[in-house]
């Protein structure tokens, strides 16, 4: 499989990730998978309330349904095929609660992925060749692995997803109200990977026959 991302969704990424350096930030990602082309396409992001600290963010169960929500209200054949979370000053990889966060995704929908980009080099440089940003999965043997990824460029896509991507161009348009920039700093240990499984698996089911009509492309 590999990943294709319209510069719209990479941008806003991109911008959420530099408006804190000091803290992780984190949000969805919408697309849809081509089956036929075995291609899964990055067309928007959104964010909305999340803990965090400089090691770790966590987006609310509150944020993730409202996404959910607005995604089957407002996006006719788009769904959430992962997301993304930034790792300012310390390289691009998944630790261990990424992991296991990213077998959940991909539990409810199996071509979900997880983007991942350290920000700081670009912060300093605002060149392209310094932004840092990759894209991973979980393989059948529960390794991690990276997945090939390009820009989108076809013209009729990227004016679509340009004109979506618009719509929630603050990043944090969700359920039609504007999130705090971050709720609150917290400790790593008080989060549970069983609670978010309990919402994830509530939320995201919802996509499923979303899911099971992808586009033939």
């Amino acid at each position: 499989m590999r990943a294709r991302i319209y510069p719209l969704a990479l941008g806003k990424i991109i911008k959420h990730a530099l408006e804190d350096l000091e803290m992780e930030v984190a949000g969805l990602l919408i697309g849809k998978y081509l089956k036929k082309s075995d291609i899964l396409e990055i067309w928007d992001a959104i964010t909305g309330d999340q803990k965090a600290t400089p090691g770790f963010v966590y987006l609310e169960e509150d944020t993730i349904a409202a996404a959910a929500e607005w995604v089957l209200r407002n996006r006719p054949g788009l769904y959430i095929v992962g997301w993304y979370h930034s790792h300012p000053g310390f390289s691009i990889f998944l630790s261990a609660i990424d992991i296991e966060t990213q077998k959940l995704y991909q539990r409810m929908f199996p071509k979900a992925v997880a983007l991942v980009v350290d920000p700081m080099r670009y912060a300093e440089t605002r060149r392209l060749q310094d932004l840092k940003f990759s894209v991973f999965r979980i393989d059948k043997k529960g390794k991690v692995v990276r997945v090939a990824v390009t820009i989108g460029i076809q013209r009729r896509k990227l004016l679509e997803s340009t004109l979506r991507g618009v719509e929630t161009m603050d990043l944090r348009y969700i359920g039609g109200r504007r999130a705090p920039r971050r709720e609150g700093v917290f400790e790593p240990g008080s989060y549970g990977v069983d609670r978010l499984a309990d919402s994830l698996s509530s939320i995201l089911k919802k996509f499923r026959d979303r899911v099971g009509q992808q586009s033939r492309e």
